[in-house]
């Protein structure tokens, strides 16, 4: 009721840990990640008795508290499940043809989703990864050109047309 758990319209919730927004949906299920282009010069902020690392930690805390307007950042979501790798057993060649063949299909999607949406969501970029805990997904980087004020609930804002679309699209 009221919205909550109806995926016609979903609620997607942001927590922010360690300068990283990660994004759930309305289930609590993560659903990617979101980095900021913080895009800042220690030089300009430490002297040579600092750390530049607790330095531009610090910062970035700050930036995040006073909910600081950054240019743009990189939103990093599940592409493709290849269920191909680490198997200690063999795998029936079928198997291996259908699951190239729908992972091929889904990443061509992506594809002409980017290619279709790429201005009115102002996306300037993509790359895809390997995800760090699971060798078996392709995660997919979009690099977004667009201002966008810091905050849990303010960049959940911002990315809720995104997400929404790219939920309406069935590719999230």
């Amino acid at each position: 009721m009221f919205g909550r758990g109806n995926r016609d319209n979903p609620l997607w919730k942001l927590e922010y840990i360690d300068t990283v927004y990660k994004i759930y949906d309305w289930d609590k299920n993560l659903t990617g990640y979101f980095f900021p282009n913080y895009d800042i010069n220690i030089d300009d902020y430490k002297d040579e008795s600092q750390d530049a690392h607790e330095v531009e930690d610090n910062i970035i805390e700050q930036m995040n508290k006073e909910k600081q307007s950054v240019k743009g950042g990189n939103v990093m979501l599940p592409m493709v499940k290849l269920q191909l790798l680490d198997n200690e057993e063999g795998i029936d060649l079928d198997y291996v043809i259908n699951s190239l063949d729908q992972n091929a299909q889904r990443t061509r999607k992506w594809k002409q989703w980017i290619h279709d949406n790429h201005l009115e969501f102002k996306i300037f970029g993509s790359s895809i990864y390997t995800a760090r805990e699971d060798r078996n997904m392709l995660s997919i980087v979009l690099g977004l050109g667009y201002n966008i004020i810091l905050g849990e609930k303010e960049i959940g804002l911002s990315l809720r047309p995104l997400l929404d679309k790219l939920h309406q699209d069935d590719l999230i």
